[in-house]
């Protein structure tokens, strides 16, 4: 079981475009609502890949019931807290150009993120997304002790903490520049190094790094164009799924990619496990040099 925490979910609203221009007036061709925020595209992943998973998130106001709403009708495992307005996040889609507008995280106390963590069920944990105002994250790790962060947020904390409280941060390559400077095979091998904690980092087009105790590795599959949104979050969940399901890392590696890839036929993880499988065949997994 897959157990993400998700303290700022949202209403993710995907207009479809034929183009987008600065100065212009767009009138999408299609909209696409979804229940959404990082830990639920990797919930959703999860589950149409088979594996057990859960989301436990806050959500209030009519933006919060549609997410319900959305989430009930295509059977997403979700536990809803009470909580203040969800929000909503716009994507604009074009065949050449994506623009996200993300509204802010409403303001939540930390008993939010204490309920979460008692109504939590057991597995691997992963804390993903952003954290509320005025909730720091080396508290919030604290009370939820995930082994898996995805937030930008908590990456600071994480590797302060290390491995007795996380076991793994998925930065995309942005993130972890601002980690550790230097190429991403390096500053993934120095902060393992350093920490002790995995790295697993996302660099779009370019695959993933991985350091950790097995070694360091690169893994990169085909190169796709579609909608992105939410290809890290499937990445991040095929990869504990295989891990749960005890593959090699290797193969959880090359699973991970290739769902990562499969995503971008939809975004928000929205991944066909057919798709996926025939993906890994093109998906290349090597041993690298540690620091390259």
């Amino acid at each position: 079981m897959i157990v993400a925490f998700t303290p700022c979910p949202c209403l993710d609203r995907v207009l479809l475009l034929e183009g987008l221009s600065p100065g212009r007036v767009h009138r999408p061709h299609g909209v696409v609502e979804r229940a959404g925020g990082k830990g639920l595209n990797l919930v959703r992943a999860v589950t149409r890949l088979g594996g057990k998973a859960v989301v436990l998130a806050p959500l209030g106001g009519w933006s919060g019931s549609r997410v319900r709403s959305l989430a009930r009708k295509e059977g997403l495992p979700l536990v809803p807290l009470s909580g203040g307005p969800t929000r909503l996040c716009h994507i604009l889609l074009a065949p050449e150009a994506l623009l996200e507008v993300y509204e802010p995280c409403p303001s939540r106390g930390k008993e939010v993120l204490r309920r979460m963590a008692r109504m939590a069920p057991e597995g691997v944990r992963v804390l993903s997304g952003s954290l509320p105002a005025g909730v720091e994250a080396r508290e919030a790790l604290e009370l939820l002790r995930p082994y898996a962060v995805d937030s930008a947020q908590a990456f600071q904390a994480a590797l302060e903490l290390g491995p007795s409280t996380v076991g793994l941060i998925k930065p995309n390559r942005e993130e972890l520049a601002g980690l550790h400077p230097g190429p991403p095979g390096e500053a993934a091998v120095e902060i393992y190094r350093s920490t002790g904690v995995r790295v697993l980092a996302s660099l779009g087009e370019e695959g993933v790094v991985y350091a950790g105790p097995e070694g360091v590795f690169r893994s990169r599959g085909p190169g796709r164009r579609g909608n992105p949104v939410g290809s890290g979050d499937t990445l991040l969940g095929a990869f504990l799924l295989g891990r749960v399901e005890g593959w090699s890392l290797e193969r959880s590696l090359a699973f991970a990619v290739a769902a990562a890839v499969a995503n971008v036929g939809r975004g928000g993880g929205e991944v066909d496990p057919l798709e996926v499988q025939g993906f890994m065949e093109a998906v290349e997994v090597v041993r690298a040099v540690p620091g390259r």
